[in-house]
């Protein structure tokens, strides 16, 4: 992973990335009229997100090569998911 991140750094495409604590120290909120707050994760699934990168690339192919090196480098499946430009 970060020889991942060095790559990406000397790539220029990096902007941010964080590993997260497992989903079980997880609290959700909810707000739908009032706010409601509940211990662990709201998914119940075998995959839960443990980490990520947030990237600046040109295009949708450069971002899918950064995605497989990612999945190489954590052994893990990886969602790979644009940003919404205001």
């Amino acid at each position: 992973m970060e020889a991942l991140n060095e790559e990406l750094e000397r790539a220029g495409a990096w902007v941010f990335g964080a590993g997260l604590e497992p989903a079980s120290s997880a609290t959700v909120i909810r707000a739908s009229g009032s706010v409601s707050m509940t211990d662990g994760p709201y998914a119940e699934t075998k995959e839960q997100m443990g980490g990520f990168w947030i990237i600046d690339v040109p295009d949708l192919d450069t971002a899918l090569d950064w995605a497989g090196k990612a999945g190489a480098a954590c052994e893990q499946p990886v969602e790979l998911r644009p940003m919404q430009r205001a």
